[in-house]
């Protein structure tokens, strides 16, 4: 005799018709189911930097398009640091009756579309059957401030900070560390108008006068503002371009001999820098130091000497 096994059940076979196992079988599968954690929202699909045309915004029948790629590249920053939620996106537009509609266009005329909307208090992001996501609070600001300008270009910029040559962009959120030492690792020392984009080390524009300590997350810098420490987040997402004496070069007209140098160069304290005597010949001589031609060069390489006599010591190096 055939003897059927289920969970909490014991039935036998030849008395049981094949409909009613059948029937069993799908109610235990559907509370299986149920019982099964969601499965995980995947990264939001964004298209590359380089690629994208245009950016339209869009709400209550309002439509602002922008073609500038520094404020593109700002709303994509944004965007790819946004935190899953978990939730499924399973229809074409939110269910939401209020939402902003994002559309990137790219070179080959693929158009990559997201919503905005805020639902209790919270704002997200829905990438239709991609997922949902938590966005910064700085993605409202400036989708706001796009469509009331009704420009092209939006007339204050992303909140930033220019440190240890690299740009730090303001997340809209507030660090959650505790028992934070008192000592500040820097102080944003100079400002730029809202407009602009910072150009030089502990520069700024959002005003100066602010302390700032490293993060803990690899990437990022806090910054003390008004009573509150913000979280600033690297950009990663130029790699063509390299840092030198407050201005960006395109790596694509630099020698390797010049890169190995910069890369050198920009991992100097600021004391060290202030040493350097020579810099190779195809970087314009912006920064106040001597361009070397021949002198100093061995082998197409920098050669330096530095003598700090206020710390007693002589440095020389080669690179």
């Amino acid at each position: 005799m055939l003897k059927i096994a289920l969970p909490g059940v014991s039935i036998m076979g030849h008395g049981l018709k094949k409909g009613f196992i059948g029937m069993i079988w799908m109610v235990y599968a559907a509370v299986m189911s149920a019982c099964s954690p969601s499965p995980a929202s995947e990264p939001a699909v964004l298209p590359p930097e380089e690629s994208v045309q245009t950016v339209s915004i869009e709400r209550d029948g309002k439509t602002t398009d922008c073609g500038n790629k520094e404020q593109i590249g700002e709303l994509l920053f944004i965007l790819a640091d946004m935190e899953p939620t978990g939730q499924q996106s399973v229809q074409d537009v939110p269910q939401e009756d209020e939402y902003t509609s994002i559309h990137f266009k790219d070179t080959e005329d693929h158009v990559y579309t997201l919503f905005y909307y805020e639902k209790d208090s919270t704002d997200y992001v829905e990438q239709p059957y991609q997922g949902i996501y938590e966005p910064a609070p700085a993605l409202g600001v400036l989708l706001d401030k796009l469509l009331e300008s009704g420009e092209p270009v939006l007339n204050d910029r992303i909140p930033m900070v220019m440190a240890d040559g690299a740009m730090y962009y303001d997340t809209g959120r507030e660090s959650t560390v505790t028992g934070r030492c008192g000592v500040m690792d820097g102080e944003i020392s100079s400002a730029v108008e809202r407009t602009e984009v910072p150009s030089e080390n502990n520069q700024s524009n959002f005003g100066a006068g602010y302390g700032y300590q490293w993060g803990l997350e690899e990437g990022t810098l806090e910054v003390c503002i008004d009573g509150k420490w913000m979280v600033f987040k690297r950009r990663y997402v130029d790699d063509s371009r390299v840092y030198f004496a407050g201005r960006w070069y395109d790596k694509s007209g630099l020698s390797e001999d010049t890169l190995r140098w910069l890369a050198w160069y920009n991992g100097l304290s600021e004391e060290e820098q202030a040493c350097i005597s020579a810099v190779p010949a195809d970087l314009p001589d912006k920064s106040g130091i001597f361009q070397g031609r021949g002198n100093g060069r061995t082998g197409g390489l920098i050669v330096f000497i530095c003598t700090n006599t206020m710390m007693g010591k002589v440095k020389t190096g080669c690179v």
